[in-house]
């Protein structure tokens, strides 16, 4: 052993392969950390070291500043409703550009920067998915897609083709257009149909602020009162109902964490706590402490 009692690395490797191997990570990537080129690079490094230990991992990124900065530019105007995009017949032609093309395409070139084989989609693949518009009343959203349900077998089978996938907010709708869709509801929905093991949301938040402090750990038996007691509001207060949804329906642990510090997603894994806040079940805690306690010893930390 070293002098810091930290275990060689190739006890710890072994470690990581044991715990992680075909585990499935659901990570969203918010446009403050696609659209930044240090986050971006950053950010894919961080996920080949997951594929390396044999874990399957899906980025959905979406890129709203992006978006508002193309439109500023073209004198389009920029219409919300309660924080949600109303995309119209001039907007989702801009999206198509910005998210479809430009983001998507800078992706691909951080892969090959960074070594890291696997897929990139410039929409959600159209059997991955039912999706349809929706409804233009009471607000009409146009171009706004909700999905109905989530189809695993093609994903599955296209995870044991490749470790790696990578899509952007857009889907194809049931009558054949292209649409928007909130990115943080496109994760949440295929990491409770697919039973993921983590959801990821990676933005420029620390986490949960509880208190004053950003909080290690929340339950699913806190959640609620988080929200009702205004703990957390806003987006966050959102972002948190799509949690408890994701526990409900499976996914074993959840994560929030800023994906503009230097290898945050790297430190959230393989840390024993990592820099964000975590969430999971309430009856999984004692088992998560128990994991901290062996992680601190296998690492050293």
């Amino acid at each position: 052993m070293s002098k810091n009692n930290k275990l060689p690395d190739f006890f710890i490797n072994a470690f990581y392969e044991s715990k992680f191997r075909d585990n499935l990570f659901i990570v969203k990537a918010s446009g403050s950390v696609i659209e930044d080129e240090k986050a971006r690079n950053n950010l894919i490094a961080n996920i080949r070291e997951l594929t390396h230990h044999g874990i399957r991992v899906i980025l959905i990124y979406g890129g709203g500043h992006a978006i508002d900065l193309a439109l500023e530019k073209r004198s389009i105007d920029i219409k919300k409703h309660d924080g949600r995009r109303i995309t119209d017949i001039d907007t989702i032609q801009v999206i198509r550009e910005v998210i479809g093309g430009d983001l998507s395409l800078s992706i691909c070139e951080a892969m090959q920067r960074n070594n890291l084989e696997g897929l990139s989609f410039n929409a959600i693949p159209y059997d991955w998915m039912s999706v349809s518009a929706r409804p233009k009343q009471p607000i009409d959203f146009g171009y706004v897609g909700d999905i109905d349900d989530i189809y695993t077998r093609p994903i599955l089978r296209q995870l044991k083709v490749s470790g790696f996938i990578a899509c952007p907010c857009l889907a194809i709708n049931n009558g054949g257009d292209l649409c928007n869709i909130n990115a943080d509801t496109i994760a949440t929905r295929l990491a409770a149909g697919l039973s993921a093991d983590k959801l990821i949301f990676m933005s420029n938040v620390d986490g949960v602020q509880v208190n004053g402090d950003i909080a290690m750990l929340i339950t699913d038996a806190q959640i609620q009162g988080y929200i009702d007691d205004g703990t957390v509001t806003d987006g966050m207060s959102v972002k948190m109902e799509n949690c408890l949804e994701a526990l409900n329906a499976g996914v074993k642990r959840i994560h929030l964490i800023n994906g503009l510090r230097e290898n945050a997603l790297q430190k959230e894994i393989f840390e024993s706590v990592g820099p964000g806040t975590m969430l999971l079940r309430e009856a999984e805690q004692d088992n998560y402490m128990n994991e901290v306690q062996v992680q601190k010893a296998i690492g050293g930390k």
